[in-house]
């Protein structure tokens, strides 16, 4: 709590440890375990799967400068290589109660099961292990969301059940679909009906929704330069964009009516551009490039009823977003610890100081959160000490 306040992080970060890939994978495919060669900063891994070699631009030259204040700015939590006491510490420092936290290196299964499902899968579970671990003497403070292999939809289906009913992921990271599938599409029903009957979000972060095509923003990444402040700045907006719109436009939100989905990462600001935006290209002065049929809602309700955005404390569009938004679909986060995060003492000052309201202040803070995760977010959780 600070000043008054209940406070829910809706998406901070893992890094996970040096040696989990040798202690979570299981037997079969042990062999095949990722070999980490190199830890940038303590926080993103090189490794290598089947002689194939995963975040290998990290070495390239001046893009380890990010971590250049890592150490300072992150302290015993740095010193301590990110145990969950330094994860409680710093959140009872800074008057986070409740954290929901998503991998930094763990999502290397859903990429790799596009060329193995099975060997995806198993690094899929094998991190939902860890996590499940890692947070379980959390007194239910920290949260998980769970990784699924997108490469195969019934492994997608049968992790993302697993992590929610047997380990206690609160949301699942939505899975890039496999060649020539889009979400739309039938195979991926019973995920989407999933989450439904079990009462789950999945969340966007920056993922993209079709298979097929190149991210958006391949044309700017691994250039080093100026050129990796343009992919930074564009990468889970524009991903995020795509993504949202691919749910509003294809009918899946009318499919499945109490669907919820989180955007995280990516600021709140321009959520009421966009949404607007969709609106003029589905039923306004641009719909003339709508070649489908009507939708039964504007892009607007669709988010009203359904959707979620995570704003960052220092953006200045908070204020605009609640006047056009609404304060009830709007969450709070962190993006703790990583490097580009805001300084964990400056958070709360500094969301506090947004020209809102103080209902929409606890809100957002707090309980959209709990209406994002549902009542699995505060299972077991005890107040710290």
């Amino acid at each position: 709590m600070y000043q008054g306040y209940k406070v829910i992080d809706a998406d901070a970060h893992f890094y996970e440890p040096w040696d989990i890939w040798d202690r979570y994978v299981e037997s079969a495919h042990y062999e095949r375990r990722p070999r980490v060669v190199d830890y940038f900063g303590r926080a993103r891994m090189e490794f290598a799967v089947d002689g194939v070699f995963f975040t290998e631009s990290q070495k390239k030259p001046g893009t380890d400068l990010r971590y250049r204040e890592h150490a300072q700015k992150y302290g015993h939590a740095y010193d301590s290589w990110w145990s969950l006491e330094s994860r409680l510490q710093d959140m009872n420092s800074n008057g986070w109660d409740v954290q929901v936290s998503l991998p930094t290196n763990g999502g290397v299964g859903g990429s790799i099961s596009h060329k193995d499902a099975k060997l995806g899968a198993a690094l899929c579970r094998a991190y939902n292990n860890w996590a499940h671990d890692f947070t379980a003497d959390s007194n239910g403070r920290v949260k998980f969301a769970a990784v699924v292999p997108g490469g195969d939809i019934e492994e997608t289906v049968i992790e993302a059940r697993r992590a929610v009913d047997k380990l206690g992921a609160v949301t699942f990271m939505a899975p890039h679909p496999p060649t020539g599938k889009e979400w739309d599409q039938p195979d991926y029903d019973p995920l989407w009906e999933l989450a439904v009957d079990l009462d789950f979000p999945l969340s966007l972060h920056g993922t993209g929704s079709r298979s097929g095509d190149p991210p958006l923003t391949t044309r700017y990444e691994n250039r080093g330069s100026f050129y990796e402040a343009i992919y930074h700045a564009m990468d889970f907006p524009l991903e995020n964009m795509v993504a949202l719109a691919h749910f509003v436009f294809s009918g899946l939100l009318d499919r499945y009516p109490t669907l919820k989905i989180s955007v995280l990462e990516s600021n709140c600001g321009w959520m009421p551009f966009w949404l607007n935006r969709l609106e003029k290209c589905s039923e306004g002065r641009q719909s003339l490039t709508f070649y489908t049929d009507p939708l039964k809602a504007s892009p607007l309700e669709y988010f009203q009823r359904q959707c979620f955005v995570a704003c960052d404390v220092d953006e200045p569009g908070i204020a605009f977003a609640v006047d056009q938004l609404g304060d009830e679909r709007i969450v709070f986060n962190t993006d703790y610890p990583h490097f580009d995060a805001p300084n964990p003492p400056d958070v709360l000052p500094t969301m506090l100081a947004q020209p809102i309201s103080q209902e929409s202040m606890r809100k957002i803070l707090w309980g959209n959160s709990v209406g994002l995760y549902g009542a699995r977010l505060l299972a077991g959780v005890e107040a710290p000490g």
